[in-house]
């Protein structure tokens, strides 16, 4: 039992990260937790402002971007007026990948748009993954 240890927090989400970007993951592997939904989308909020001024935009477009975008993710994963904890944060955390991605792209500007093709096609796949389980996602 000594070498066995439980991945830690970041250590999860990075690996769920990876394997939705990989279309691989799902939803349902989410904690049902509005702590959880809550830890995701503030990294979101955090990942979203680096990523912006990473790309030298001032702090008032930088906040006006990240909160749209954690808009859009609440009402991606909302099903009449009630969000889905569990599509939230499988959205919360795909979106973390991403901004990783974007993020190395403002440094290595020749894979900014397979970065967002992909990610378009990741998000795609686990809305419509959602939306096929009942989630009622993506009217």
């Amino acid at each position: 039992m000594m070498g066995q240890t439980k991945p830690g927090l970041m250590t999860s989400l990075a690996w769920h990260g990876w394997n939705l970007l990989r279309l691989r993951g799902d939803w349902k592997s989410m904690p049902d937790a509005t702590s959880f939904m809550g830890v995701a989308l503030g990294l979101v909020f955090l990942g979203g402002m680096a990523e912006q001024f990473a790309r030298g935009r001032s702090l008032m477009i930088a906040l006006g971007v990240t909160v749209g975008w954690l808009a859009i993710l609440l009402w991606a994963s909302a099903k009449e007026g009630r969000i889905n904890r569990r599509l939230a944060s499988a959205l919360g955390i795909l979106s973390l990948v991403i901004q990783g991605g974007l993020v190395l792209a403002s440094w290595l500007p020749a894979v900014e748009w397979p970065i967002a093709i992909w990610a378009g096609i990741a998000i795609m796949h686990l809305l419509s993954q959602a939306s096929q389980d009942g989630a009622g996602a993506w009217r």
